[in-house]
């Protein structure tokens, strides 16, 4: 026989659950209950143990191979996290080639030579691409603009000097990967740089020549 109460309907089983399970939640019960960090810590050391336990009943050499299948996970997740960070800054939107720290082409030259010859292509790549940013500025073959990417520079340099737009656009894609996509250089990558400047050096200053002969 179903019990009513006096005001209400019928007392069912899954209304007296709900209200048990409302009772259960105040916070009078739970006043000695561990905090909520501990709790996380506790239910994700359980569900390790349990893990542990799982693979190691199934595993080849029970709990020394469940170890090393564990290892091998922890390696493999490392390597996609690091494989899709990698992507992530690789995929970093450039930044400005010059900084607004007012530094002559010779400077940043000279900081470019001190890297590479101690083999810091990083800081060699980013440096040499900024003495020729600074260098072509001081020449005027661009104007003087604080905050141009790299990829505005050599669209601006192949526009003044054509015959070395390949080479300056080369250069730039290296910056960029290096400066803002945070990928290793090497010395190929410097040399990128380095055969575009000298490249434009000579053809600047064959102009110089050519207008200087012509009067």
């Amino acid at each position: 026989m179903i019990a009513t109460v006096a005001v209400g309907g019928p007392i069912t089983r899954d209304g007296a659950r709900a209200d048990a399970r409302r009772e259960l939640s105040k916070g009078i019960y739970h006043r000695d209950d561990d905090p909520w960090p501990l709790r996380v810590f506790n239910a994700v050391q359980r569900w390790l143990d349990h893990l542990f336990h799982t693979v190691s009943r199934h595993a080849p050499g029970g709990g020394v191979g469940a170890l090393a299948l564990l290892l091998a996970a922890i390696v493999l997740i490392a390597f996609v996290w690091w494989r899709v960070g990698f992507v992530q800054r690789t995929a970093a939107v450039p930044g400005a080639v010059l900084t607004g720290r007012a530094r002559t082409s010779a400077d940043l030259l000279r900081e470019a030579e001190a890297a590479a010859a101690a083999g810091r292509w990083e800081d060699a790549v980013v440096a040499r691409m900024r003495a020729l940013a600074t260098l072509v500025e001081e020449r005027g073959l661009v104007d003087a603009r604080p905050g141009r990417t790299a990829d505005e520079l050599a669209v601006e340099v192949a526009r003044a000097l054509p015959i070395a737009g390949d080479a300056i656009r080369s250069a730039a894609a290296a910056f960029d990967a290096v400066a803002y996509g945070r990928r290793p250089a090497e010395r190929a990558t410097y040399d990128i740089v380095v055969g575009a400047a000298d490249l434009i050096d000579r053809e600047h200053r064959s102009r110089r020549l050519l207008a200087t002969g012509a009067r």
